[in-house]
Formats: C-alpha cells, structure tokens, sequence
C-alpha cells in the first residue's frame, strides 16, 4: 500500500508543476505575441527576459517544441483578432519563430554542449547583450540577429490591432512580486562624500560591492592581501567543473574558514540587519554568480546561491566586476538598461576587446607621457578580470626610467597598486584587495600583460609621445563615464549593514 502512496505522491508533484511550466511558456508567447501586434519595438527585451525567467525559476530547459506550441497559439489569437492577416503572413510568422526558438534553445545549447538551466541562463545573457568573446557565439550572434531582423521584417509587413489585455497580467503579477525599492538616501550621501573626495563611480561601486559582501566596514580599511597573508583553512578542493579548468569546492571545517579568513576572523558579530557572514561565507566559486532575476527592480544578491557554480556562496571575478559597476551605477553597453540579470552576461574573456562583445562603454586606456593606470581601470585576460582599487603615484615604476633599455628592463616588483577581485587566492578566498606586486607572479597572464603595458608607459614618458596598446591577450579598460553609459545604480541586498561606514571608509 505504501508504494502506491509513493506513486500518487510522485505523480501529483509532476503534474502540479507541469502547468507552471507551461504557463511560464505561455506568459513568454503572450508578451511577445503583444510586441508583435503593437509593434513597440520590445520584442527582443521580452523574449530574452521571459526565457531568462523561465530558467531562473522553474530550473528546467524547456524544449523547442514547446515554447513553438506555446507561440504558435498565440500565433492562432492574433489571427483570430485580427481578420487582416492572410493566411501565408501567418505562415511567414510561425516560420520566423520557429527559426528563431530553434537558434536559441537547439542550436546554442547544443554548441556550447549546455546540460543544464543555469549555463544556458548564461549563455542566452552573453547573446542578449552581443558577447562574440570565441568563434561560435560570433556565429550565435549573427544567427539570431538576423533570425530577429527576419522576424521584425515580417511583423512590419502585416497591419494588426494593438491588444495588450493578454500580457497584463504576467507584467502585473511580476511588479506585485517585486516592488521597486526605496532610495537608499545613506549610498546617496556616501557616493556624493567620495565623489568630492575624488572616488570615481567605479571604484565607488567596487568598494560598496566589498563591503556588502563582508557585511562590515572595518574590510575597507583593512590593509591588502599580500604575499605575507596566509592561507584560509577549512576549505576544500572536491574536484573539476565540466570544463576541466576550475575547480569545485566545499567547505569543510566552517569553524577553521571563521578562524582563518582574512575579512571575517576579526568580527565578532553582526548588526540585527546584516546577513550572518560567519554562518554562511562567501568564498572563490568558479562560475559563480549571484542571484537575481529580470525584473527592472531586482537587487544583486550575493547571499543567495545563483546556481551556476557550486552549492557554497560566492561569486567569480567577472560577477564581482559587473556587481561592482552595477552598484556604481555605470552601464556596460551603451544605451541598454542597467539590470541585475546582466551579472550573468560577460565572462572575463569578453573584457579583452570589450568594443566587440557589446562592452560599448569601455574602451582600452591609453597611456601617456604623464598618465597610465587609473583606479576603476579593468585589467582582463581569458580567464580572470580584475579592477584597480588605488594607484600610486607611480604605479608601473618608470619613475627612474632614462632609456628604452631601462623600459624593457621593469618588472611587476616595481608596481605601486591595489587591485579588486575575487579569486581562488590564500586558499580561495574570493572577494579581495590584493597589492599588486604580490598577486602578480601568482599569475602570469596578468603579470607579462601588465609589464608589456608598463613597457609602453615608459616609452611614453621617454618618447613624449601616447600609446595605445593592443596585445590580444591582455587589455585595460576604462569607463566612457558619458551620459549614454550612465544609469540609475543596482541596489544589492544586505547593503542596509553598511549604512554606518564612515564616509573616509570609501573615499581613502
């Protein structure tokens, strides 16, 4: 009796989300479907937020067949509503889905041999914002621009009437889901103090970001990680993510990580709004990226698991950059809202020739007689990125520099800066403050990428004359800083415990 007790259970879970599932597709087809009757040229938006949604909450893949059944329905309703619509237009529009379902949720997944719901949630954001960082997603991105070009030719041909009582309610139940937050009037007086003090909104950004995430202001103050620093204990190497390259880990001994790490060892406890670090605390997670879902109000989350690294909490060095950007209130890509779910899109590799994987508002540094380095800055190779927290007042060493002998001669023992981070460093510690000169020799992309940009630096100064470098395998980057990448700020959650900072906290 007992197994058939376990059979009507197993069965009554499968049926009870089966139709969540397919009013997530549905709710995806409608909102579309909407676009393509009133023609307000938000049919992109719509659809790479509705899937993204779907991934986000029901944690599946949906296959191609149903999100085409779900729009060819929808496909069927404007027809019905719209007796102008001949018989070889309806045709024309299934045929423009259905190409276009296919690219997305056949031919995408399978290129990059995507097995689960939180890679293809990545996967389909690098599309969504331009990102040609290797070969098949510059294949991937002329695919579905011109499956969109095809299906908006299409929606231009035909003369429907606007109804947009069918997508109501989806919109509706996701602003009651997800109120906009109050202004957060302590970030306002924080960021204007470091503004005057002359922090600039990246560095601004970066350093909330940090705080946030340790849940204190004493971390802003403390002095960087350096070769000196000694490994966290307590933490776990447990074996190879898919790609063979990074590594999985857990946390073995939560006492040891609380005894050991470098931005919780000294705090005692937290404040009644903060998010108990000591309980739960974020380290290096390859591939990890906080949580956040598409909705125009959502928060970055560092405290909860994003799904697409492993089961600890932390995030990777691109989901720190972008956390960091985002809390300064600086877009990426020029024009385009600044959303949480965009923390999914960028990898490293994307910042190396930002300008071709729709990194529109960053463009590589030149260096000149009198300037190189600048804090806010993002160095990037395939495989890590990383921010400038602060930079002395000669931080690649040329000062003493007299011929192009002397240029080839530097090193990164000279450099005078702090780099922002999160990295698998002193024993995968993720977010960090690293000094430069020390972090460096531990990897040795950076290090030669860096010393060719302190070569040209050199020649600069020597030569009196500006460079532009452009080595392909390293860049740095900085922010336009113009109207157009500008945006209203993404709050995070938690950020509520470190209203109390004082202001020199972020402006040092």
């Amino acid at each position: 009796m007992g197994k058939h007790y376990l059979y009507i259970g197993i069965f009554a879970a499968m049926t009870a989300c089966a139709p969540q599932s397919h009013q997530a597709l549905d709710n995806i087809a409608s909102n579309t479907a909407s676009d393509i009757s009133c023609k307000s040229q938000q049919l992109e938006s719509k659809l790479y937020d509705g899937l993204k949604s779907y991934l986000i909450e029901q944690q599946a893949i949906p296959t191609a067949d149903e999100m085409k059944a779900a729009f060819h329905s929808q496909v069927d309703k404007l027809a019905d509503e719209n007796s102008r619509m001949t018989g070889d237009q309806k045709t024309q529009l299934n045929s423009n889905l259905d190409q276009l379902v296919d690219s997305l949720l056949v031919e995408a997944p399978t290129g990059e041999r995507v097995t689960d719901s939180a890679t293809l949630l990545q996967l389909l954001s690098a599309i969504d914002v331009g990102d040609r960082s290797t070969t098949f997603r510059a294949y991937m991105q002329d695919r579905v621009r011109a499956n969109f070009t095809a299906l908006q030719k299409t929606v231009q041909s035909m003369s429907l009437d606007c109804n947009t009582s069918s997508s109501t309610s989806a919109v509706a139940a996701d602003d009651m889901t997800t109120p906009s937050p109050a202004p957060n009037y302590d970030y306002n007086y924080q960021k204007q103090q470091a503004t005057a003090a002359g922090v600039n909104a990246a560095v601004f950004g970066e350093r909330w970001a940090f705080a946030t995430a340790y849940q204190s202001c004493q971390t802003l103050t403390m002095e960087p990680l350096s070769s000196k620093t000694p490994n966290i204990q307590g933490i776990t190497i447990t074996g190879k993510h898919s790609d063979g390259i990074g590594n999985k880990r857990m946390i073995s001994s939560l006492a040891k990580v609380d005894a050991t790490h470098p931005y919780i060892k000294d705090v005692a406890s937290y404040g009644e709004s903060c998010f108990d670090v000591r309980s739960n605390p974020l380290i290096y997670d390859y591939g990890g990226k906080p949580y956040v879902t598409t909705a125009a109000s959502s928060p970055i989350d560092l405290f909860k698991n994003g799904g697409d690294g492993t089961s600890v909490l932390g995030i990777d060095c691109s989901g720190f950059v972008f956390t960091s950007m985002a809390a300064g209130g600086l877009r990426l890509k020029s024009g385009r809202t600044l959303k949480a779910s965009d923390a999914l899109a960028w990898g490293s590799t994307s910042y190396v020739e930002p300008q071709n994987n729709g990194l529109t508002c960053l463009s590589k540094i030149t260096v000149t007689p009198t300037t190189s380095l600048h804090a806010g800055d993002i160095v990037a190779v395939q495989g890590h990125v990383i921010m400038i927290d602060k930079v002395g007042a000669d931080p690649f060493g040329i000062a003493n520099a007299k011929t192009t002998s002397d240029c080839s001669a530097l090193t990164s023992k000279g450099f005078d800066f702090v780099i922002a981070q999160s990295s698998p460093s002193v024993g995968a510690v993720g977010i960090n403050h690293f000094v430069a000169k020390d972090y460096l020799p531990t990897e040795s992309k950076m290090d030669v990428g860096l010393t060719k940009y302190a070569y040209y630096a050199c020649l600069a100064k020597i030569n009196n004359k500006s460079y532009t470098p452009n080595l392909g395998t390293l860049s740095v980057v900085r922010h336009k800083g113009t109207s157009d990448c500008i945006d209203t700020r993404v709050a995070l959650a938690h950020e509520s415990c470190i209203q109390s900072c004082s202001s020199a906290s972020f402006a040092d």
